[in-house]
């Protein structure tokens, strides 16, 4: 990982489980046959797991997925993405040739409605695409210029000079907060580099200005209690994604195994680096899907 994301995936971790205990020993490197034996939920990361950009998808992830519904596994969709709706990311997977059903699908923009029931928003600064206001509009927080409270919700990955220099002008305020939909840090491309996202986004503005950040998504709590509330039983769980600070953190903080696909987020020659800067191992690791 770079200093900026274990520094940001630290800060993710002190916050949502600052007793966590520690990483002790090395992971297990498995088949997926092997998972497929013991274990009867599988929840999947999405971008950088199963698929990534311009509809491709990962080498052997159909027969993966075809094995899972043959023995008949829970599957759900686990994913940081904040700017399109569950349909809308139906739709793209279906495009793939990866077919899941509407509640197979849990995305960290569709936890604003929930967050919102604690924070209590009436109005913000939106940077995001139009696609995701689908997630004020479900929160009852309405989109505006010039919002009564220091807010801004952050759901964009490449917003535009003009929007981040709002912002913080936003932020600057006294009791300034960011609503960051989608916690990632980086996002790979098939070909293995690693993408600067929301997260990062939201650490500048938060160095900038001294905002506080509140999250939806992977690592944090709430999305996991809500996926494992859907499954018919919370025994044998196991979550399988590309990120260490999000798929791995969050399963450890939910009290589930964790797989963790290499090569993607994480490369095979720095995981033992990754897990010792994080504090953060996996149960298991894979080496694709193949």
């Amino acid at each position: 990982m770079q200093p900026i994301e274990t520094t940001i995936y630290k800060s993710y971790l002190e916050t949502a489980a600052p007793n966590l205990m520690k990483a002790k020993g090395d992971p297990w490197k498995v088949e997926k046959d092997t998972l497929l034996k013991h274990y009867g939920s599988f929840l999947l990361d999405g971008w950088g797991t199963l698929y990534s950009k311009d509809g491709f998808v990962y080498p052997g992830v159909m027969d993966f997925l075809a094995a899972l519904r043959k023995a008949k596994k829970n599957i759900r969709l686990v994913t940081n993405s904040a700017s399109r709706s569950i349909k809308q990311i139906q739709d793209d997977l279906r495009m793939m040739g990866i077919d899941l059903e509407a509640h197979e699908i849990i995305s960290s923009g569709s936890l604003l409605a929930v967050l919102n029931e604690t924070v209590g928003l009436k109005e913000a600064f939106y940077v995001g695409s139009k696609d995701g206001l689908m997630f004020l509009e479900e929160a009852k927080i309405k989109a505006v210029e010039n919002p009564s409270e220091p807010i801004v919700i952050l759901s964009g990955v490449h917003p535009t000079q003009a929007e981040v220099d709002k912002a913080i002008n936003i932020l600057s305020n006294e009791n300034s907060r960011v609503l960051v939909l989608n916690p990632d840090a980086y996002a790979p491309d098939p070909d293995g580099e690693k993408i600067p996202v929301t997260g990062i986004i939201a650490n500048t503005l938060k160095e900038k200005t001294g905002c506080q950040l509140l999250f939806c998504g992977k690592p944090f709590p709430l999305i996991f209690q809500i996926v494992l509330r859907s499954l018919p039983s919370t025994e044998s769980v196991v979550m399988v994604g590309d990120t260490l600070g999000t798929d791995v953190a969050g399963a450890n903080i939910a009290g589930i195994d964790s797989a963790l696909v290499l090569g993607r987020n994480v490369k095979e020659n720095e995981l033992r680096d990754d897990i010792y800067s994080l504090g953060v191992s996996p149960t298991y690791v894979l080496n694709g899907f193949d």
